[in-house]
């Protein structure tokens, strides 16, 4: 079931609240955990398994981890748990990848494939596999006990505004509002503008840019020109920033109509001018997920077995992050996609990043900030590239097309069957959305509180409240007018 569908907006989510506000305070919990289970059984039932099996595992593991007193054994039931959830997204995300390379490689020696059954991926299985894996690690260290209440931890792992793309909200910090949370009309109300501005971000931005981005890159090399192919990438750049934080948004949204407050995941990160930068400000939630369980981790071991002097004409610590950071980019690329490109959209960041910390980042520092921003958003679209693309021949084809070396010819007319009025205006907005420029100007508007006279203070308290209200109502009837003459497509991120 997508966010932005009438189905969700019209049916399931006022269903879901009038249940959930006039339950009791005991069942409040089983009607939210029976509306997410319902709400990710809707596409597809034989997925409830799935979800109910990775529940299952983390509940009794974590259970198992919590009752053991030794380091040693509570590390040993944390490495099973952490085995049993990789099995579940091995299986279902990477087992049909895996054969397809294992096949290529005994080909070579004249071996027989391997034919299995291509499997479907379960929505979302990336997500709440993770989540599970953090709940386990937090119980192994301490941080919080294991949870005996079975319908608490399904809710943690299952809780549908985020269940699907997430952000992926540690255990210890959903924990004590999983037993309390905080209800309130000024909460409520913000939720709701919350999801509608991220509902709008879906329908009225990502979606047309998103057609844009299929008519180019279905196009074959012949009839595309460098000029729509840097179209191309730079439309599906902010299409899946759109996209993405437009979901976060909705879930964010949704959380807060329930007394949630979940984690802010995207804070400007085209405003970036470094990748540095860059990943502290898009997807925070999977950022320090990674940081947090596996760079970390990695860089300890790797200190542990270097010696203290330079190493490969490298300064240790330089050597430390540079192998860390491999090693996690590298899986971070594999975790978004069971295909190489992929990986090397995480290995290009992964380079970025090391070149930055080696020398790259302080001669940024020293040139002129316009071209901080320029180098970066140079080198993300060349890595949106390998993202969008299915396989590298198409990425290497479309990247030697964006240098001008195509056969096309450039040419208005090319441009004119989907570069609209339309576009341009959702091109505009969304450049501007994608930097301060709203934030900056709702802030200048909002100097006028503090204006010595009573009157006008009074005055703009009344026709702030009025004009947040007309606009949240006309955007809401706008996108609901789009989805309902409109096919809607789901998010980028569910198919990770």
């Amino acid at each position: 079931m997508l966010f932005s569908s009438l189905l969700f907006l019209y049916l399931f989510l006022p269903t879901t609240l009038f249940f959930y506000y006039f339950a009791n305070d005991k069942l409040k919990s089983i009607t939210l955990l029976l509306a997410s289970l319902l709400f990710y059984a809707w596409g597809n039932p034989s997925f409830l398994s799935i979800l109910i099996i990775s529940i299952l595992i983390n509940y009794f593991t974590g259970l198992l981890i919590g009752s053991l007193e030794k380091k040693k054994q509570r590390k040993s039931a944390l490495v099973l748990g952490i085995i049993l959830n990789l099995a579940l997204l091995v299986v279902f995300k990477y087992s049909y990848f895996l054969i397809d390379n294992i096949n290529l490689l005994s080909g070579v020696f004249g071996a027989a494939p391997i034919i299995i059954k291509k499997v479907i991926l379960p929505l979302g299985i990336s997500f709440f596999t993770f989540k599970g894996i953090s709940y386990l690690i937090t119980v192994y260290r301490r941080e919080t006990t294991a949870q005996r209440n079975f319908i608490d931890l399904s809710i943690y792992i299952s809780l549908f505004p985020q269940l699907i793309a997430g952000p992926i909200s540690r255990y210890r910090d959903l924990e004590p509002q999983l037993r309390n949370r905080l209800h309130s009309l000024e909460k409520f109300s913000s939720g709701i503008k919350r999801f509608v501005l991220g509902l709008a971000k879906k329908i009225l931005i990502a979606t047309p840019l998103s057609y844009v981005v299929s008519q180019i890159f279905s196009l074959p090399n012949e009839h595309l020109s460098a000029a729509q192919a840097w179209i191309g990438i730079i439309f599906y750049a902010l299409q899946i920033y759109y996209d993405f934080s437009g979901y976060t948004d909705m879930a964010i949204g949704l959380g807060r109509m329930l007394g949630f407050d979940f984690v802010e995941n995207f804070n400007f990160p085209y405003s970036s001018r470094s990748f540095r930068e860059f990943w502290r400000r898009w997807h925070i939630s999977l950022t320090t997920w990674f940081r947090d369980y596996l760079f970390l981790p990695i860089a300890y071991k790797t200190s542990r077995k270097l010696p203290k002097e330079k190493y490969l004409g490298l300064r240790t610590d330089k050597l430390i992050y540079i192998v860390s950071i491999s090693i996690t980019f590298l899986l971070c690329g594999f975790w978004h996609g069971a295909a190489w490109t992929f990986v090397v959209w995480g290995m290009i960041h992964g380079l970025m990043l090391v070149l930055e910390h080696i020398g790259l980042g302080k001669l940024l520092k020293n040139i002129y900030k316009p071209l901080q921003h320029v180098y970066f958003i140079f080198f993300i679209l060349i890595s949106w590239v390998f993202f969008r693309s299915d396989t590298f021949s198409q990425a290497f084809d479309y990247l030697t097309i964006m240098f001008g070396f195509g056969t096309q010819q450039f040419s208005w007319s090319l441009l004119s069957d989907y570069i609209t009025t339309g576009t341009i205006i959702t091109f505009i907005i969304a450049i501007l959305g994608s930097t301060r420029f709203f934030d900056n100007l709702i802030r200048g508007i909002n100097g006028l509180r503090n204006s010595p006279t009573t009157f006008i203070k009074i005055s703009f308290l009344h026709i702030e409240n009025f004009g947040t209200l007309v606009f949240i109502i006309s955007i809401l009837a706008l996108s609901t007018i789009y989805m309902a003459g409109e096919t809607v497509n789901p998010f980028i991120y569910f198919k990770f």
